[in-house]
């Protein structure tokens, strides 16, 4: 069979046998402790069902473009002991977007993204520098307008405040320190920049409440620059709050497709914002420079208006100073301590978890099965890093020698998206005080079988137009001729088909022996994508009686064919073996396709064509369209059937 896929792909995947352990660690995603060559799925995945979104995001964990695919089930069935093969069957997955409480990791991503846009707009406001200090000036009563006004003061120091907050209660809840290097920069990040930020706003809104006076540019860039270490401060605070808010962006959105697609403008902005301001800061405090050296009194009458004339005020002030970035430090350095001491008193509260190799690992209650296995340095997939943003680290309970707790809303919706048993839990949120026995339910050696260069295609959704083409009676032709014959015959077929598809500006996807999927719509408009697959149709039914006619006396029977199109969503990525991957689409609507191609031996047509396709098309029909019911589906569809005239027709 012989498909064509204009604009996304889904579903069709195959699966090898995996050699020896080793280690491996990709992308975002944490894998600790194996290697595979070829991707494998382990006995106990087969028992639940593995879906293909988790092979998705395992492509994507390899990657710096990470991409979370629809949802997909691989039904597996195990075949010889060197192989594994999986066919999939995907319906659309949106990865937890039903309705539900928020939880600390919103609070910390919805204010994060506050503080990330006063960010943005204060330093954008600071690249005016490199115009003059005067049109940083100008430019400053609007771009302060809203957070100077009582509700946006409220929601950018509420923001730091409850940010703030979810870092303490976040290191309040870990039992262990094992986590991936990416996560301990960012943990790092977060608790340094409190300490430079708060001398930062003591000098800025403290001086500004305590004084009456007005902090405008002047005031605020001869006080940063002229001395050394407090330039060297000012320039470290931007580069970590942008550093921490590009990284918390960046793991935000990496699972979705529109990140991907605008990530060169994004990283182009992430690169142009810091440096611009950075730059902008150095030119007006250059300035400034010069004019301290030459006039000292206008230097120190400069930093005499920003201390209070009352006494009592300027030591408070100058306390602040002092002492609110330490006291800072002061508060972690406490709630760690606590947490150790906890810590230290549960250490008699443990619990053990059981591996299918019969590992055991014993571990304080608190802990979550996924940070156990980071703990013990064990494999265990988890492609958002332990957020319960995907499935992938989920595991099968085989036992447990009490009752463990209830799901969680998070994990609770998670899992009913998947359609999980009640015996799969996540394992980055199941905290159990039981021993229990789990099976994780998908191997870590995928990350290594799907990794593949950065920059390449590594899954999509998308809508395409999928084209699937069949040689009919591909079968006789081998059982009457000699193999070389064939091979003659059948190469010199898909040479016109081929060259079809790259007239009418297709993608070749696939290739089945009698057939192939080509996909239309990658890089255009979703009309001109079907109209080209259908100007594909059409250009291979005249290549096909082309050929007939030059080997009229070489076969006693004429080549035919037959064309399924249809236009739908699918997700199309690189996929294939890590040294050969093919663009191809894996999904509901591929498979759609597949079965329309068959209902042209049944209708006795050469093409049939969802009716989706030619309304995305811009076509009319004046003829009656059929409704067929197709395998796998409930309801029936409504089809054009055509032949070579008729389409033509439609497409002058």
């Amino acid at each position: 069979m012989v498909a064509v896929v204009h604009g996304r792909v889904k579903n069709q995947i195959a699966v090898a046998p995996c050699e020896q352990p080793a280690e491996v660690q990709g992308g975002g995603g944490d894998v600790i402790g194996h290697r595979s060559v070829v991707p494998n799925l382990t006995a106990e995945s087969r028992h639940v069902g593995v879906h293909s979104r988790d092979v998705a995001m395992i492509k994507s964990s390899a990657s710096s473009f990470e991409r979370l695919l629809l949802s997909a089930e691989i039904a597996c069935c195990t075949g010889e002991k060197h192989k594994v093969l999986c066919s999939v069957q995907s319906p659309h997955f949106r990865m937890l977007r039903s309705r539900r409480r928020p939880t600390l990791s919103d609070l910390r991503s919805a204010t994060g993204l506050v503080i990330g846009l006063y960010v943005t707009m204060h330093l954008a406001n600071h690249s005016l520098g490199l115009i003059s200090v005067r049109a940083q000036e100008a430019a400053r009563p609007w771009v302060m307008a809203l957070w100077h006004s009582p509700p946006g003061q409220v929601l950018l120091y509420g923001s730091l405040g409850v940010h703030a907050t979810v870092a303490l209660l976040a290191l309040i809840r870990r039992r262990h320190y094992h986590m991936p290097a990416w996560e301990a920069i960012q943990i790092l990040l977060g608790l340094t920049i409190p300490y430079l930020l708060l001398v930062h706003i003591v000098n800025t809104r403290g001086t500004r409440i305590l004084t009456g006076i007005d902090i405008d540019y002047t005031y605020e860039i001869a006080n940063l620059w002229v001395d050394p270490w407090t330039r060297f401060k000012q320039i470290a605070l931007v580069l970590l709050v942008w550093g921490h808010f590009a990284v918390g962006l960046h793991f935000w959105w990496r699972l979705h497709g529109w990140y991907r697609r605008a990530f060169p403008a994004i990283l182009v902005a992430l690169v142009l914002v810091p440096t611009m301001a950075l730059l902008g800061f150095a030119e007006v405090g250059m300035t400034m420079t010069a004019r301290a050296r030459s006039d000292p009194e206008w230097m120190r009458a400069m930093k005499e208006r920003g201390v209070p004339a009352d006494s009592r005020r300027a030591t408070l002030r100058t306390t602040l100073k002092d002492w609110a970035g330490p006291s800072w430090f002061g508060v972690v350095g406490v709630v760690f301590c606590i947490v150790q001491i906890r810590n230290w008193r549960e250490r008699h509260s443990r619990f053990k978890v059981t591996y299918p190799d019969d590992l055991v690992i014993e571990a304080p209650i608190g802990m979550s099965v996924l940070e156990v296995s980071r703990m013990a340095r064990r494999a265990h997939m988890s492609v958002c890093g332990g957020r319960a943003r995907c499935t992938t680290c989920r595991v099968q309970i085989v036992s447990s020698v009490g009752k463990l707790p209830a799901p969680r809303e998070l994990e609770a919706t998670a899992l009913r998206r998947i359609g999980a048993p009640n015996d799969v839990r996540l394992a980055c949120q199941l905290r159990p005080e039981v021993d229990l026995t789990v099976r994780p339910l998908l191997h870590p050696s995928l990350v290594a079988a799907t990794h593949h260069a950065v920059g390449q295609e590594l899954g999509e959704e998308r809508e395409v137009t999928i084209l699937f083409v069949d040689i009919r009676g591909s079968m006789l032709l081998a059982e009457t001729r000699l193999p070389y014959d064939v091979v003659f015959l059948l190469n010199s077929l898909f040479a016109g088909l081929a060259e079809a598809v790259e007239k009418s500006g297709g993608y070749y996807s696939n290739f089945t022996g009698d057939g192939l999927m080509a996909l239309f719509g990658l890089g255009t408009a979703r009309a001109e994508g079907a109209r080209a697959a259908l100007r594909c149709a059409l250009t291979m039914f005249e290549a096909l009686d082309s050929l007939n006619k030059r080997l009229v006396g070489e076969l006693k029977t004429p080549f035919a064919i037959g064309v399924g199109i249809h236009t739908g969503e699918a997700i199309v990525g690189r996929m294939g073996p890590p040294k050969t991957p093919i663009l191809s689409a894996v999904g509901d609507s591929v498979n759609t396709t597949a079965r329309l191609e068959s209902t042209t031996k049944e209708l006795g047509v050469q093409l049939v064509v969802l009716a989706e396709t030619l309304r995305a098309a811009g076509i009319l029909m004046s003829m009656p369209l059929q409704a067929v019911s197709l395998r796998g589906r409930a309801s029936s569809m409504a089809v054009a059937a055509l032949d070579e005239p008729s389409l033509r027709r439609i497409l002058i």
